[in-house]
C-alpha cells in the first residue's frame, strides 16, 4: 500500500485471504489477537489509537479472513501472515502487540524478521505450551471456585475449560468477574469464536528468546490462570533488556480490567531506550552474542546506526583480544562519521581507537588519541565522556611511567564522580585504584580494590570494558604473585565488604 488509511483491507497468501482493520494515528502498531480462533474484537482500544496507527487483524480462520490454508500449524502460519500483512503495509518497521496466542506468534516473527520490528508488547503471552503450561492452566482454574466461594456460577465457569465453549469459561480469565461483572458480562454476550484445530499445540520458544533484539515490553495480569506471572517471567528472563510489567488486579485482559496501566505499558515503547543505549547496556553485561545481533539487526538504517553499529562491534573485537579487528571495524565507523559531518557520531569509534593503541602497548600514540577525544568531547559539552576519556587517559599516563600524573588525574576523577553522582561509574574508580596500589606495591590493598570492583560490577549487572579488564588482570596477576592465594583471598574478600572506595 503506498499510504494507510482507515478502514478494513485484506491481502492475500497463496490463496487465503488475511483481513486488517485500520484505525488511530501515530506509528504503525500491529494487534493480533490471541486465541486461535477468537474474534479480534475484544482488542480494540480507542486509547491506543491515540498514541499508534493500530492496524488490527482478524487472524486466518476468523472473521472475514478465509479459513486456515491445509497443513496450517499452530505457529508458523499466523506468523507467515502476519508477515504478509507487514510486507502490504510497506511499513520499514512496525511496533506489534501480541495477546496470548498472538504474543507467541509475535515471539516468533521477532525472532524470524528482526529488522521490522520497532518495538514489542508481549501482553498475557508465554513461551511455552506443553504438558506443563496446560496443567498449570488446570490446576488455576480449579481454584476458581474457591476464590469465589459465594458465587454459584463459579463453580460451572471453572468446569468450562474441559469443553470448546469460551463463552462459559471466560470468567475464570479475570480477577474478578463476579465482582465487576457488570462491566465485562457485555465481552461474554458478544465474544465470537471459530473451531481451528491443529495436530499439534506445543511450542517452546525459549531457546530462541535471546534472538530477539526489539525493545520489548511484557504485560502480565497478576491472577491470570493461563499465562500468568510464571510465563511473564520465562519472556522477561530470556529477552534481554525487556520491561516486566505486572497488572496487580488484572487477570488475562489487563486492557479491560486495568486499562490506564495497561496503556502505559504498551506506549512506553514509543519511549524506550535508544539503540546506542541498549546496544552498549548489551556490552557492558557481557552479553557478546545480543551486541552482535543488534548490529547486524539495525545497521542498515542509516550512518548513525551503522556507525553505532561497528561501534559495538569493534568492542567486540577488543573484548576478543582482536586488536587488528577492532581498529579496522572502528576505522570504518570513523570514516562513515567524518562523512556525515556530525563531529557526535566521532564521539565512540575514536574511544575505541585510542583503546586499542593502549592495549596494544603503544602508549604515546594511545596519550595522542585520547587528548583527541577529550577534546572532542569537551566541545560536544559530552561531561561525563570527558571524565571517562581522563580515566583511560590517566592509564595511559601509568604505564609510560608518569605517576605522579596519573595519581593526579585518577583523583580529578574520582572528586568528579563522587560530586556528580555518577554512580555507574563507580567501579572504574575500583579498577584505577588497584592499579595505583599495585604501582605502590601495595598488594594488599590491591586485592582489597580487586574485591571491591568485581564486586561494584556484578552489583551493576555488568563486567568492565576491555582496557580496564586488562589493567584489572595485571593487578590481580601481581597480587597473587606477590600475597599467596591464602592471603589474597582474605584480602580480597575484606573489599568486597567496603561500602565505597577509602
Amino acid at each position: 500500500m503506498d499510504t494507510i488509511v482507515a478502514g478494513t483491507h485484506g491481502c492475500t497468501v497463496d490463496g487465503t485471504r488475511q483481513v486488517y482493520h485500520v484505525a488511530g494515528r501515530g506509528p504503525v502498531l500491529i494487534a493480533h489477537s490471541g486465541g486461535p480462533g477468537v474474534d479480534h474484537a475484544y482488542l480494540r482500544s480507542a486509547a491506543l489509537e491515540e498514541h499508534f496507527t493500530v492496524v488490527y487483524l482478524e487472524p486466518v480462520g476468523t472473521g472475514d479472513s478465509q479459513p486456515l490454508p491445509a497443513g496450517a500449524t499452530y505457529l508458523q502460519t499466523y506468523t507467515d501472515f502476519l508477515y504478509a500483512v507487514v510486507e502490504h503495509l510497506a511499513v520499514p518497521r512496525v511496533f506489534l502487540l501480541g495477546h496470548s496466542h498472538g504474543g507467541v506468534v509475535a515471539q516468533r516473527f521477532a525472532v524470524q524478521h528482526p529488522g521490522r520490528i520497532a518495538g514489542l508488547a508481549l501482553y498475557s503471552s508465554t513461551p511455552v505450551t506443553g504438558q506443563e503450561f496446560w496443567t498449570a492452566a488446570a490446576d488455576e482454574a480449579a481454584r476458581h471456585p474457591e476464590r469465589h466461594p459465594d458465587v454459584p456460577e463459579a463453580v460451572e465457569a471453572a468446569a468450562a475449560l474441559s469443553g470448546s465453549d469460551l463463552r462459559a469459561l471466560l470468567p475464570v480469565y479475570f480477577a474478578d468477574y463476579w465482582g465487576r461483572r457488570h462491566e465485562f458480562q457485555s465481552l461474554r454476550d458478544t465474544l465470537r469464536t471459530w473451531p481451528v484445530e491443529f495436530s499439534d499445540r506445543t511450542v517452546d520458544l525459549r531457546p530462541e528468546l535471546p534472538l530477539i533484539t526489539a525493545p520489548t515490553v511484557v504485560i502480565s495480569g497478576r491472577h491470570d490462570f493461563i499465562c500468568g506471572p510464571a510465563w511473564a517471567d520465562m519472556l522477561h528472563q530470556g529477552i534481554a533488556g525487556s520491561r516486566l510489567v505486572t497488572l496487580e488486579n488484572s487477570g488475562h485482559f489487563g486492557q479491560i480490567e486495568e486499562p490506564a496501566a495497561f496503556l502505559d505499558a504498551v506506549v512506553s515503547l514509543l519511549s524506550d531506550t535508544s539503540f546506542p543505549d541498549r546496544i552498549r547496556a548489551a556490552f557492558r553485561r557481557g552479553d557478546t552474542a545480543a551486541v552482535t545481533r543488534m548490529a547486524a539487526a539495525e545497521r542498515d538504517r542509516g550512518p548513525s546506526f551503522e556507525v553505532e553499529a561497528l561501534y559495538a562491534l569493534s568492542r567486540v573485537a577488543l573484548r576478543d583480544g582482536d586488536l587488528a579487528r577492532a581498529e579496522e571495524v572502528a576505522g570504518q565507523a570513523l570514516e562513515i562519521a567524518v562523512g556525515t559531518g556530525e563531529r557526535s557520531l566521532e564521539e565512540r569509534p575514536r574511544h575505541v581507537l585510542a583503546a586499542v593503541a593502549r592495549l596494544s602497548g603503544d602508549h604515546p600514540l594511545a596519550r595522542d588519541r585520547y587528548l583527541a577525544s577529550i577534546a572532542l568531547n569537551e566541545s560536544l559539552g559530552n561531561t561525563e565522556q570527558v571524565n571517562a576519556e581522563y580515566h583511560n587517559l590517566a592509564f595511559t599516563e601509568l604505564h609510560l611511567g608518569n605517576l605522579d600524573r596519573a595519581r593526579q588525574l585518577f583523583a580529578e576523577g574520582r572528586e568528579r564522580v563522587h560530586r556528580l553522582g555518577w554512580t555507574s561509574f563507580v567501579p572504574y574508580l575500583g579498577v584505577a585504584a588497584a592499579a595505583l596500589a599495585t604501582a605502590d606495591r601495595d598488594h594488599p590493598r590491591a586485592a582489597r580494590m580487586i574485591g571491591f570492583t568485581d564486586h561494584a560490577y556484578a552489583a551493576l549487572g555488568q563486567v568492565p570494558d576491555p582496557d580496564d579488564a586488562a589493567d584489572l588482570a595485571r593487578s590481580r596477576d601481581a597480587a597473587l604473585a606477590a600475597l599467596g592465594e591464602p592471603r589474597y583471598t582474605e584480602e580480597y574478600r575484606a573489599g568486597t565488604t567496603l561500602p565505597e572506595i577509602p
